[in-house]
């Protein structure tokens, strides 16, 4: 999906703002120059969550940039690994397991901080406790089903960490009702926001339902010009493919493959473009995704 208007407006704005912080007022200037150089040469064609990864080398060009992700990473892994159990009984219990375990995995998109800042517990409980499968659009759910039932290659696009968590247990509930489902997961090429890395999805036992690859790139999504060709071929051999989160919707919209979407409305764009207030939870196909 190509950049906005309005989205180029918000990286600018974000930037500024991060840049607030430094001291050196000519430097600053310089880098936020640069940084305006590379929307202007490359916003018209470029995805987002690329252009993001571009900034991101810029700025650190000028100024020291700490990894102030990785203890948040790993505390929402834990979080959410001891309610996994529960979660697991809740999706067990459920008169359709594998819509509510994509209504749990859904909601676990909320736990994103490139994209929302005020990320709270509070809130994440309280979506997690309106949760109701039924939000899952049933014509869509029932299309994807099917399609499930002619599968063999699944492929699941992960997004952030401890979201992970619900996405391994959508993936062993799939494998549940569809014995003859291969479950591929794919995560980030290296360290991006609070995005997952093959060392995360390790950490919360992902291998253990699935296969899981790197995109071979730190963009926040998967973004086709620039992954590997391993993952390319992934791409390309998945019969049904779980895109979550806005970044891959962004990366991945538009590229052909057999895709369902699924993420929370984070911002005002995605809020605008599917009809939703924030947090609104989108799963739909590339096909009737527009």
């Amino acid at each position: 999906m190509e950049i906005t208007v309005s989205c180029m407006a918000c990286l600018l704005n974000k930037e500024e703002k991060r840049l607030r912080e430094q001291t050196d007022e000519k430097r600053k200037a310089r880098c936020f120059r640069e940084i305006m150089g590379l929307l202007a040469a490359e916003g018209d064609a470029a995805t987002a969550p690329y252009l993001v990864s571009r900034i991101r080398e810029i700025y650190a060009k000028y100024f020291t940039q700490d990894d102030a992700f990785a203890p948040i990473k790993r505390h929402y892994n834990r979080l959410m690994l001891a309610r996994e159990a529960d979660f697991r009984r809740r999706i067990g219990e459920s008169a359709d397991p594998v819509r509510m375990a994509l209504c749990y995995a859904r909601i676990a998109n909320y736990i994103d901080f490139g994209a929302n800042n005020q990320v709270t517990e509070e809130q994440l409980t309280e979506l997690f406790a309106q949760a109701d499968p039924l939000s899952v659009d049933g014509a869509e759910y029932r299309q994807f089903c099917s399609e499930l039932e002619r599968a063999g290659n699944f492929l699941l696009l992960a997004d952030n960490c401890g979201e992970i968590v619900l996405d391994k247990l959508l993936m062993e509930t799939l494998q549940k009702h569809y014995p003859r489902l291969a479950c591929t997961m794919m995560v980030r090429g290296g360290d991006v926001s609070n995005d997952v890395t093959l060392e995360d999805a390790a950490e919360v036992g992902v291998e253990k339902v699935a296969r899981v690859i790197s995109n071979g790139t730190r963009i926040g999504g998967t973004d086709v010009k620039h992954i590997s060709s391993d993952a390319r071929r992934a791409l390309e051999e998945a019969d049904v493919i779980l895109a979550k989160g806005q970044g891959n919707f962004e990366t991945v919209y538009g590229g052909g493959y057999n895709v369902y979407y699924l993420f929370l409305c984070k911002c005002d764009h995605f809020t605008r473009r599917f009809g939703m207030e924030k947090f609104g939870g989108v799963f739909v196909n590339e096909r009737r995704a527009f």
